[in-house]
């Protein structure tokens, strides 16, 4: 990697509608140490991403100070709602006197002041926008209908796409960058086999059943396309199949449960902003996701009694957690860097647990 005394830069400034192939002498003493980090190539790819962040509660803003910071070339922020003051525990960008307010105009001039060189601006709606021409698309904090549709279009136009939300102390985050190309492990076959002198294994081994594993011995990367599930793939899996039902309780956290009450409560509009009210709903929908998958309530390290911190403002902590993680992925999607997740990360401060699953399991 070259130094930042060796990168090629440009020592105009880059316009408003035009980007500099090379990066600027300015943007080189910006970026310096993220350059060092990660390569000029990257920053470069960095510097070429517009990005659209829908959704600037406590988890947006997250989001948006980590991919601001990173030396994207732009980034469009919607969110038309009005600022709360649940949302001024959570949104760091927004004013004391913001209240009633648009979140995303009011939180705009916070943003900018971490990065000037990023071009923002704000819309107030996703129709508005054209997605195809955008490097990335996220969703914070938006209804499953939402998130499930604007999904479905970023798939069709091959554009890569998170959805996340932050109910008070849990959240999760979905990725899906399907049919982008990243940096993996090169995998190899192995067969099982005897070493010469020893007692032979009455176990064989049938071609089919040969195990892939990642070649650790050598320090071999490739560049593969990878293929993600969509967010109503990964949401909605079969887990009674015989396949699946066995594996179940090992793949499904108990933080799964409440997210996926959640979002089925999203998804046909069953909350209602009575806490109370809502968190008796919940408590019906959690039964019933743990009876869709065969599971028992004993065991279970998130409980009815605890509902009530899925509400209220998103805890910070949670927040920034899950703000983290997206940022990293994110600039993995618009870099091709190493070894994405797949597909959905859910945290919880309930019981301190954070897990990366791939659904539907494989």
């Amino acid at each position: 990697m070259a130094r930042p005394d060796e990168i090629p830069v440009d020592n105009g400034a880059v316009g408003a509608d035009t980007i500099s192939d090379t990066i600027t002498s300015g943007e080189a003493a910006v970026y310096d140490r993220q350059i060092r980090l990660w390569g000029i190539e990257a920053q470069n790819k960095l510097r070429h991403s517009r990005v659209l962040l829908v959704g600037l509660k406590g988890l947006g803003a997250e989001i948006a100070k980590n991919l601001v910071l990173c030396g994207l070339n732009a980034m469009q922020i919607i969110d038309s709602a009005p600022v709360t003051e649940d949302d001024t525990l959570s949104n760091f960008f927004l004013p004391k006197d913001s209240i009633g307010k648009e979140r995303g105009a009011s939180s705009l001039a916070g943003v900018q002041a971490l990065n000037p060189l990023v071009k923002l601006t704000c819309a107030k709606t996703i129709d508005e926008v054209d997605l195809s021409s955008f490097s990335l698309v996220v969703l914070a904090d938006q209804p499953y209908n939402v998130v499930k549709t604007v999904n479905e279009k970023c798939r069709a136009a091959g554009v890569p796409f998170i959805g996340s939300s932050v109910y008070g102390w849990i959240g999760y985050a979905f990725f899906d960058h399907n049919g982008h190309e990243f940096i993996v492990k090169k995998e190899k076959a192995v067969v099982l086999a005897t070493v010469e002198g020893e007692e032979e294994e009455a176990t064989k081994v049938d071609e089919k059943d040969k195990e892939t594993i990642l070649d650790e011995d050598d320090d071999k990367w490739e560049t593969k396309t990878i293929s993600f599930p969509s967010f109503e793939e990964a949401l909605n899996v079969d887990w009674l199949t015989k396949k699946l039902i066995r594996k179940a309780r090992g793949l499904l956290p108990s933080s799964y449960f409440p997210i996926r009450a959640l979002l089925r409560a999203e998804e046909f509009n069953e909350l209602t902003g009575e806490e109370d009210r809502d968190i008796g709903r919940i408590t019906e929908l959690w039964v019933n996701e743990l009876e869709r998958t065969k599971q028992k309530d004993e065991g279970q390290t998130i409980l009815p009694e605890q509902f009530d911190y899925l509400f209220g403002p998103q805890l910070s902590a949670t927040c920034a957690i899950l703000g983290g993680f997206i940022g990293q992925e994110s600039i993995k999607t618009l870099t091709g860097g190493k070894n994405p997740f797949r597909n959905l990360m859910i945290y919880s401060a309930l019981d301190s647990t954070t897990r990366v699953c791939d659904f539907p399991p494989k």
